[in-house]
């Protein structure tokens, strides 16, 4: 009672003499199955399938999820589908999978900064997925492995296709061989080699050359004597030495000539070669085969398994097949550049030791061994054989007016004076010197013209032409005798003298190409300027001559050219002071030793001006160092040394490598200087002076713990990395394995540009160093800090700082040790006493996680196409840090267990750990708590190029993901029961939400799992059960009839059969096959949909399914005659779209045997009308028991009844027929009231479904009576 015991007012609260009660739901509910992701065992309330398709996934490909015995686990999304677009509202979804089912989950990597032994390698020859252990070979061969060891991490590859494994083992160096040349056919493993000497055959030695040849030239045209020609025509597959650098086999021979024969070749030559080049005829001696361990690829230079060592030897490689092939063999070396690698040249690029000398000529009199006059040219033309003595090359041109041929190449042999007797073709002559009788030098041809007469002492002759370039005339008609040079002599009348050729103003030299006029000559201390070219003869004119005619052997060099504009690194352009005599092709020499650098003129830019011709020319690749304005500049004269055998990258280099991987390096770099010429196969040359001597490779395999996820090219990188953190699925399942993470430095600091105000080294042993800035904003403890230059750029040697504590009244950062050193110290020093800040900012990293789409068969190339992604900016691996990795993104967890990995408690409505990740959670994987305040600067930052040339960072696929669906049973989707809540399992687990009205396990038909849900109904009262007939196909009548008479409840309805819709993931759209799905969760949505619009005693039929295209079997009403009444009791979807109503449900009975609860609406109304009794009676608990309670009651019920009368659930045209509520002495007894029974009798009258509309009809007349 309440005490009154002062005076004043009292306000009390009565309570209503009635409390009213509230509906329960009736269409909330509960479903069990697979789905692609999501909480395991934990129902979630989705209220629509947009909201599952966020929490559990998308629809799962039947083929994926199909278990032993051909039993179906894909149905649970279509089910929630059908249940939502039927008029569902609220569901409550349990995901089950076996607990054998994984996470997917991968372990990013970083280059740990305090490893100063930190091993890199590339790999020499390609990996190809699913090789590198000992069971699945061959294992990574890798070039010089350095400080790998047993049990280290390597990277292999890079970008997206990066695979990290740890070295199993180290194996010994295994056996290859080194090509100087690259292999022409492709080669299996097993195909036997043979190592051999260099055999020469002496009936088939030696011959030459006849011209020059190109690199991929098909065939080739050889001198030799009569008998070598003879023995050399009948041959076919005649091995063949080329100049003693490359080897092929001649196909066919063809005569041309007693001491000619054009020779076809199996497989182009790979290098150029000049004409005179000597090439044999080789024997492959007999001997013991080895086979190839590993194939070979054409383009190679290495094999594998043939230890073949001896440089110089030969390998025949592909014995005795249609692709046999020899090549020398090399010793594998690299060579050290002085400037890096202007490009990542393919491998197979030959290079060739070339020798490169500022452009210079040297002085000639004719004859030479080129350019040879003679007493008569005659009959003679191009390609006749030019013979002296037993010496002979080829005639390249024949100038009838100066009686003169010019010769292919330099004739081998003595130099050739006048007298000398020769034969051209079969046409005898002699070798004559200038002024012979037709051809006569002057001192000067000013006002000499044509008709002119020539007078030597009598002997006269009519000038046919003058030559000014050579201040020479050609005479009509020969003299009787040449003049010798002195000979005063008139033309015209006019005084004159004969000269010789070679005089003060006229200056043959031994090759005019690239010579122009306005040109400075120099030979010896005198110099010139060029007045006229003249490339028959191979003479320049000057415009003033020389104080003297030089000797014949002297050298002429020509002015340093300049650059007039300073050339940066990169530059593709060389401004000049003059580009006389250059052309596209030639090589300069820019800058002084040690500095030069070597480049080729891709074109001329601009047009062609006058002398100087100053102006800008194209180079064929980028400059690789800078040069200044006014650096000399010299066209080269380039000459490749034969003698030694060609360098062939083995792989491509890396950009700015400055160490080039060869088949042979033999003697490379041994006397410097030396320069090595590199030409792509798009003609582009590359020079390089060599930095040392070549060093030979050391190759080693390595045996990795895992098969290779990717292939990976020779030259892949192979990196030692160390592990940094897992990360790991949010949920287990195959749906883990289309997670890709990509890892960034982050560009946007948390502290940008702070200006440092002082740099305070330790103000005593065992403190601090510290930084005081002008702003600590973004800077905390656990912030990795960098220092920076005023102008922004890193202070080179200054390590990366860490922040201890943060004092912000001060400004004073707090720095971990070691703290500030040195090259800190002067940078912050330097730069106030410049009147400057040096700057610091903070170094985060961000990770990015993206979720792909499931491939799709039918158009596969969406199989990439991003169904969300999520990003994590300004991450930290210091655990002191506000924004450490493992607190934003959430740490790992085991599914069960109270807390995740980190020791935090794992979230109450989903039983995962707490993290803003909606795909992933993370766990550092630094065993030692101390060290994770370690500088760590995050995940390595790779990176992709895209076929556009843009750059993105590497995106890491997870792995390992499984569903496990071969053990899906019954077992998982029952699950356990627990009196712990958070235990409980599969269906179990739903019986947590109290209001669930509905339940199913949609496509599950085994009686167990069918019964399991009887029970749960059974035992909670107030849930019905959905179950689905049996599925295609076996689903006849006889089936369903079989599945009905395993249950007798009145909490249970059968629906049957299975709907169909469109495959969700068909293998071709123009083939659109239709799937078959269980109805239970269409009837569930159709439940709802009814109860919402009509109440819950309207029998859930004769209601339209929508979102399915038909039946898997199609019922006529005779076979529904026998599955709807008793004892059956079977609800039928029946197909009334030949009388335009759709796909109905024509069905809502319980398979009960008890005939008042055999209507569904009845079963559910009843579950209604109980439900909302109970949770409206719980205030009545602990009520004083008597008649002013039962009173109470008797109106709660009664006005809940009402109402539900009103709404027409209930029989009767007034209340009291519809029900009936009495609680008073008559329904207990005084034994009942003295042990707390309160008794309230219900009656209720449900309305019963109007099942068979019987309209009875009759004849009428008029005078008919009633």
């Amino acid at each position: 009672m309440p005490e009154y015991l002062a005076p004043g007012v009292y306000v009390e609260e009565t309570q209503a003499s009635n409390k009213p009660i509230e509906g329960v739901s009736t269409s909330t509910t509960g479903l069990v199955g697979v789905t692609e992701r999501g909480p395991l065992n934990v129902p979630q309330l989705v209220t629509s399938f947009g909201e599952f398709q966020r929490l559990f996934g998308g629809m799962l490909p039947a083929d994926e999820f199909t278990g032993p015995g051909a039993r179906v686990h894909s149905y649970l999304p279509h089910a929630v589908e059908g249940f939502f677009l039927n008029g569902g509202k609220r569901a409550w979804v349990t995901r089950v999978l076996p607990e054998q089912a994984e996470r997917a989950r991968r372990d990013l990597f970083h280059l740990d900064l305090a490893n100063a032994a930190i091993g890199g390698s590339v790999l020499l020859r390609p990996a190809l997925q699913d090789t590198g252990t000992a069971i699945n070979l061959p294992r990574l061969y890798v070039l010089d492995p350095g400080n790998f060891g047993v049990g280290d991490w390597v990277r292999v590859g890079d970008g997206s296709r990066a695979d990290y494994r740890q070295v199993q083992a180290l194996g010994a160096a295994p056996a290859h061989t080194a090509l100087t040349l690259p292999l022409y056919f492709s080669h299996a493993a097993g195909a036997p080699t043979r190592d051999i000497a260099v055999t020469v055959n002496a009936t088939l030695s030696p011959f030459t050359l006849r011209d020059d040849t190109r690199a991929g030239a098909t065939e080739v045209v050889l001198s030799g004597t009569a008998a070598l020609i003879t023995t050399l025509l009948p041959l076919t597959h005649q091995l063949l030495q080329v100049d003693g650098a490359e080897y092929v086999f001649a196909a066919a021979v063809v005569g041309l000539s007693t001491t000619e024969a054009r020779v076809l070749l199996e497989t182009p030559l790979r290098l150029p070669h000049a004409r005179g080049a000597q090439v044999d005829g080789l024997d492959i001696p007999a001997g013991a085969n080895v086979n190839l361990d590993v194939a070979a690829s054409a383009g190679g230079l290495l094999l594998f398994g043939p230890g073949f060592s001896t440089a110089g030897n030969l390998v025949v490689v592909g014995v005795g097949s249609a692709q046999e092939e020899v090549q020398r063999v090399g010793t594998l070396a690299q060579l050290p550049l002085d400037v890096p690698a202007y490009a990542p040249y393919p491998a197979g690029t030959i290079g060739q030791l070339v020798t490169l000398d500022d452009d210079a000529r040297t002085v000639v009199d004719l004859p030479t061994n080129v350019v040879v006059p003679l007493d008569t040219v005659a009959g003679m033309s191009a390609g006749m054989t030019f013979t002296f003595g037993a010496n002979n090359q080829v005639v390249a041109a024949v100038n009838q007016a100066l009686g003169l041929v010019r010769l292919a190449a330099p004739l081998p042999g003595p130099a050739l004076a006048a007298g000398d007797a020769v034969q051209v073709g079969a046409i005898a002559a002699s070798v004559v010197a200038y002024p012979t009788e037709r051809v006569v030098p002057l001192d000067s041809v000013n006002g000499v013209e044509t008709g002119m007469t020539f007078d030597n002492a009598g002997d006269t002759a009519l000038v046919a032409t003058v030559l000014p370039d050579l201040r020479a005339v050609v005479l009509a008609t020969a003299l009787a005798a040449a003049p010798a040079a002195g000979t005063a002599v008139t033309v015209g009348g006019n005084a004159n003298t004969a000269q010789s050729l070679l005089r003060p103003d006229v200056i043959p030299l031994d090759d005019v190409d690239g010579l122009a006029p306005g040109m400075s000559i120099t030979i010896g201390a005198d110099t010139g300027t060029i007045s006229a070219v003249n490339t028959t003869v191979g003479a320049v004119a000057l415009q003033a001559p020389l104080p003297a005619a030089p000797a014949a052997g002297a050298t002429a060099s020509f002015a340093l050219r300049h650059t007039t504009q300073a050339a940066g690194a990169g530059a593709a352009t060389l401004a000049l002071d003059n580009r006389l005599g250059l052309d596209a092709g030639d090589v300069l020499r820019i800058g002084a030793s040690p500095d030069e650098e070597y480049v080729t003129i891709a074109r001329m830019l601009g047009e062609r001006g006058v002398s100087p011709d100053a102006g800008v020319v194209q180079l064929a690749h980028p400059l690789s160092g800078g040069h200044a304005s006014g650096v000399e500049v010299a066209r080269q004269d380039v000459v490749v040394d034969t003698t030694r055998q060609p360098a062939t990258l083995v792989l491509s280099p890396a950009d700015g490598s400055d160490q080039l991987l060869v088949g042979d390096g033999t003697t490379y770099g041994a006397v410097l200087p030396e320069v090595v010429r590199f030409t792509t196969a798009d003609g582009i040359a590359y020079f390089h002076r060599l930095d040392g001597a070549a060093a030979n490779a050391s190759p080693l395999e390595i045996e990795l713990d895992d098969r290779l996820d990717f292939s990976h090219a020779a030259g892949a990188v192979v990196a030692e990395r160390n592990r940094l953190f897992a990360v790991q699925a949010l949920d287990a399942g195959g749906w883990g394995d289309r997670l890709m993470v990509a890892a960034a430095d982050e560009a946007s600091s948390l502290a940008a540009n702070a200006n440092v105000l002082a740099a305070n080294p330790p103000p005593g042993p065992g403190m601090f160093s510290s930084l005081q800035l002008a702003t600590l904003t973004g800077i905390e403890p656990g912030t990795i800090l960098e220092l920076l230059a005023p102008d922004g750029a890193p202070v080179a040697g200054a390590p990366l700082l860490k922040a201890r504590a943060v004092d912000r009244a001060s400004r004073l950062v707090l720095l971990d040790p070691p703290g500030l050193q040195a090259a800190h110290m002067n940078a912050v020093n330097n730069a106030l006493m410049a009147g400057l800040n040096a700057r610091v900012r903070s170094r985060e990293w961000s990770l990015t996680v993206l979720l792909r789409q499931r491939p799709d068969p039918a158009v596969p190339t969406r199989n990439d196409n991003l169904l969300d992604q999520e990003s994590f900016r300004q991450l930290s691996m210091d655990p002191r840090h506000s924004r450490y990795f493992e607190r934003v993104i959430g740490a790992t967890f085991t599914p069960g267990a109270p807390a995740d990995d980190a020791g935090n408690p794992l979230r109450r409505w989903d039983r995962r750990s707490e993290g803003a990740s909606q795909y992933i959670r993370v766990l550092d994987l630094e065993p030692v708590i101390a060290n994770r305040t370690a500088i760590r600067l995050g995940p390595e930052a790779l990176l992709d190029v895209l076929p556009s040339g843009l750059v993105r960072p590497a995106r890491l696929p997870l792995s390992g993901g499984s569903d496990a669906v071969p053990l899906m049973g019954d077992p998982m989707y029952a699950g356990t029961d627990n009196n712990e809540p958070d235990l409980r399992t599969g269906l179990q687990a739903l019986k947590n939400p109290q209001n669930i009205s509905l339940v199913a396990i949609p496509g599950q038909t085994t009686a167990a799992l069918q019964q399991a849900l009887i029970d749960q109904c059974e035992a909670m009262r107030y849930r019905f059960a959905v179950l689905d007939g049996p599925p295609p196909d076996n689903d006849t009548l006889a089936d369903v009839q079989d599945l009905r008479s395993r249950y007798d409840s009145r909490y249970a309805a059968v629906y049957h059969p299975w709907l169909t819709i469109p495959d969700p993931f068909p293998q071709s759209l123009a083939n659109l096959r239709q799937v078959p799905i269980p109805p239970s969760g269409h009837m569930l949505g159709i439940y709802a949909r009814v109860d919402n619009e009509r109440g819950v005693h309207k029998a859930p039929a004769n209601e339209v399914v929508r979102g399915i295209s038909g039946l898997t079997r199609y019922f006529s009403k005779g076979e529904q005659d026998i599955l709807n009444p008793y004892p059956a009791n079977i609800n039928v979807v029946r197909d009334f779209r030949p009388n335009n109503r759709g796909l109905r449900v024509w069905g809502a009975r319980c398979i009960t045997s008890e005939s008042e609860f055999k209507y569904l609406n009845v079963r559910r109304l009843l579950i209604f009308l109980e439900d909302s009794i109970d949770r409206g009676m719980q205030w009545v608990v602990f009520e004083p028991n008597a008649e002013e309670l039962w009173a109470r009651v008797r109106r709660s019920i009664t006005n809940f009844l009402t109402t539900v009368w009103r709404n027409g659930a209930l029989e009767g045209t007034t209340p009291e027929q519809g029900f009936f509520v009495k609680c008073d002495r008559t329904t207990m007894t005084r034994d009942d009231i003295d042990n707390g029974r309160l008794i309230v009798v219900i009656g209720v009258a449900p309305v019963k479904p109007a099942e068979y509309v019987i309209i009875r009809i009759g004849l009428w007349t008029a005078d008919a009576e009633q």
